[in-house]
């Protein structure tokens, strides 16, 4: 009988790898990865256009909008802007750091 049994499991082992075979073949093609969209403004040096001082505490950086007096703030953000429509990309000098952050000299 031992036989009849090994030849029971020989039919029996190929069905299941047809079954393994078949379910991968019929799996959907994932397609390509997508690609990830950049997370906001890129890094560089930006005018603070908004029309109302603000606060930004991650930094900590305090930000001026300009006026007949004074000009608005321009940062250099390592990272990008906050993606908040507040900041222009500008080719000016940055004129302040951060608020923890020594002042910058005149000789910069």
């Amino acid at each position: 009988m031992p036989t009849a049994k090994s030849s029971k499991d020989a039919e029996s082992t190929p069905q299941l790898e047809d079954a393994a075979t078949s379910a991968t073949e019929s799996a959907p093609d994932p397609g390509p990865e997508p690609v990830a969209e950049p997370a906001g403004p890129e890094p560089g040096v930006y005018e603070y256009t908004h029309y109302a001082d603000c606060v930004y505490p991650h930094v900590p950086l305090t930000c001026h909008a300009a006026t007949a007096d004074t000009p608005a703030t321009v940062y250099n953000w390592p990272f990008g802007p906050p993606d908040d429509g507040r900041w222009t990309r500008t080719k000016k000098k940055p004129n302040t750091v951060a608020d923890n952050m020594p002042a910058l000299s005149s000789e910069e």
